[in-house]
C-alpha cells in the first residue's frame, strides 16, 4: 500500500473543509430550474460539486506533471512559469542547485511504499500541494499534520530519516504564487513517524495484511 492509502484512514480537516465548501458553493450558486424538486436539486448540486473537485484535481495533476518535467530536464507543455518558479524557490530555500531527484519510488521493509515528489540525499524531502489561494490567504493555515506524516514516511522509506521536510503549496488560481513551508527541523525527532506507523498497523490489521 502507498503512503497516501495508509493516510486515508485518518481524518483530513483541511481537505474535508474544502469539500464541504464546494458543496455549499454549488448549492448557493446553481440557478433554480422551474418544477425541480428538492431531491433533484440536491443531486444536481452534488454533481456540480463533484465536477469542481475533479477539475481541481485535473489542474493539480497537470501542474505536478509540469514540475516533474522541469526537474527531469524537459520543457513543460503547460504551467512552465509555475514549474520554474518552484525550482527557483526550491534552490533559494535549500541552498542546493544540483542533485535533486524527482518522482523516486521506494518500498519499505515495514510494508508500505510510495513515490516522493522531490528529494535530495543531502537531506531534503519535498512534496507539492496545489490549492486555490491568493495574497489575502497567505496568513491562513495551509500545512496540516497529515502532510508531515506523509513526508516523514517518505523520508524513512527513502533511507534519509533525518531529512528536512517541506511542503510547497502552489496556487491553482493565482499562477506564480507559491508558499514554501519548511517543517520544524525537529519534526522527525517527534511523533510524526510514530503516528504514521500506528496508522500503518491499523491498515494492516483492517486488511488482514502481513508483509
Amino acid at each position: 500500500p502507498s503512503v497516501t492509502e495508509i493516510l486515508n484512514v485518518a481524518d483530513k480537516p483541511g481537505l474535508n473543509n474544502w469539500r464541504v465548501e464546494q458543496a455549499y458553493l454549488a448549492a448557493l450558486t446553481l440557478p433554480p430550474i422551474e418544477g425541480e424538486t428538492l431531491s433533484e436539486f440536491k443531486k444536481r448540486a452534488k454533481k456540480d460539486a463533484e465536477q469542481q473537485t475533479k477539475d481541481a484535481m485535473d489542474t493539480g495533476s497537470a501542474i505536478h506533471q509540469a514540475i516533474e518535467d522541469m526537474w527531469l530536464g524537459h520543457t513543460p507543455a503547460e504551467y512552465a512559469e509555475i514549474a520554474y518558479e518552484v525550482r527557483k524557490q526550491t534552490i533559494d530555500t535549500t541552498g542546493l542547485k544540483n542533485g535533486f531527484v524527482a518522482e523516486k519510488s521506494f518500498a519499505s521493509d515495514l510494508g508500505y511504499g510510495g513515490m516522493c515528489d522531490l528529494h535530495h540525499m543531502d537531506g531534503w524531502v519535498i512534496d507539492y500541494k496545489t490549492k486555490d489561494f491568493g495574497e489575502d490567504d497567505l496568513d491562513k493555515k495551509m500545512a496540516y499534520d497529515e502532510h508531515a506524516l506523509q513526508l516523514s514516511a517518505y523520508a524513512h522509506g527513502l533511507g534519509i530519516p533525518d531529512a528536512k521536510m517541506a511542503n510547497v503549496f502552489v496556487s491553482r488560481n493565482n499562477p506564480g504564487l507559491i508558499v514554501f513551508h519548511v517543517w520544524d527541523e525537529r519534526a522527525n525527532e517527534g511523533t510524526y513517524f510514530e503516528r504514521f506507523k500506528c496508522l500503518l498497523k491499523y491498515w494492516q490489521l483492517a486488511k488482514g495484511y502481513a508483509p
